[in-house]
């Protein structure tokens, strides 16, 4: 355990409250926060989201970073009650404690029976993980605490001993998996990091990954999506959702080297086509009515009028002519009968 660095965040009595410190030696416990906690694991919107930004840390709740950058493996645990020190105190005083050490295989299976423990100890099935957290952290003086690292190191040689059964199914077990906290959920995950090393690498909600965030523990989330989003390994919370997929952008990506290519831009104008041709259809049918419209008015302006002849006549004309043509033609001479008197 010599290769462990261990850091504990409670509270003081006085106005100093809650910090973090470096649990170097017995006698030697400097402010000082574990790095670790502050890395950042994804940038969302602008804004950084760092490892603890994954739970909830007022909660029981568990947390397992793997860093690829330092080479070096995290175990925190946030949420332990101590109730001694909150009768102390008058109110509720909660515990967090980082185990970190290189990434190694047999500090990673130490780290895993720890989290092993821890989990059962949220799950209420065995208190020794909470009872090692009110043993070894008391109250010193006014401003500070302290912890008994002898207390702390008996409790990890006892479960050094627990008995591991390692598991073959690697291919399911590289798959992540996140879902809403249950007892069922908790119970296998429990068995799972007991028995079988972590993942090298693992397929997470987003791709491959082989560093970041492993396991997640917590209550409530501020962000349901964090945890895919993160790609954690296996995550479990209150309330979890999975994100929707950013199909748009995925689409400008695949559009990117088609774009430089002239099959998209002839693509692009297939729709536009039709509208062309009804279009200059109908164009044409205008500009062939308005020819036909200025033919029939050419045809109407140029046509010869009708003869007065073939108009009808009334009869008034035809009693003029014909008493026009009496007067023109002589008059025959009537012969007058003789009459016979009697």
């Amino acid at each position: 355990m010599n290769n462990f660095k261990i850091y504990v965040k409670t509270s003081a009595l006085g106005k100093t409250g809650i910090h973090w410190r470096s649990i170097e030696s017995e006698e030697h416990q400097p402010v000082e926060v574990p790095s670790l906690i502050k890395r950042q694991v994804i940038e969302e919107n602008g804004k950084i989201v760092i490892v603890n930004d994954l739970i909830d840390e007022v909660k029981p709740s568990l947390i397992i970073f793997r860093d690829k950058e330092e080479n070096k493996l995290l175990l925190e645990v946030t949420g332990i009650e101590s109730p001694q020190r909150s009768i102390q105190l008058g109110r509720t005083v909660l515990n967090s404690i980082v185990w970190i050490a290189d990434n190694l295989e047999e500090n990673e299976e130490v780290l895993r029976k720890i989290a092993y423990s821890a989990i059962q100890n949220i799950l209420h099935q065995n208190s020794s993980f909470s009872k090692m957290i009110e043993e070894s952290i008391d109250f010193f003086e006014l401003e500070e605490f302290r912890v008994s690292l002898q207390k702390v190191h008996q409790f990890i040689q006892k479960i050094e001993q627990i008995n591991t059964q390692y598991s073959n199914d690697i291919e399911s077990y590289e798959l992540y998996q996140i879902e809403n906290k249950s007892t069922d959920n908790l119970k296998k995950l429990a068995e799972e990091i007991l028995n079988n090393p972590l993942p090298k690498k693992w397929t997470s909600w987003d791709g491959e990954k082989n560093d970041g965030v492993l396991v997640v523990v917590t209550e409530n989330l501020e962000k349901r999506t964090i945890l895919h989003k993160a790609g954690v390994w296996r995550g479990f919370a209150s309330r979890v959702e999975e994100p929707v997929r950013e199909v748009k952008s995925q689409e400008k990506k695949t559009n990117a080297i088609p774009f430089m290519d002239s099959p998209e831009v002839e693509e692009t104008q297939v729709p536009s086509q039709p509208n062309q041709k009804i279009r200059l259809m109908i164009m044409l049918l205008i500009t062939a009515i308005t020819i036909v419209l200025i033919v029939v008015s050419l045809k109407l302006l140029f046509q010869p009028q009708p003869q007065q002849t073939s108009q009808p006549q009334t009869i008034q004309q035809q009693t003029s002519e014909l008493q026009a043509k009496q007067i023109l033609e002589p008059q025959p001479q009537s012969t007058q009968t003789p009459q016979i008197q009697s």
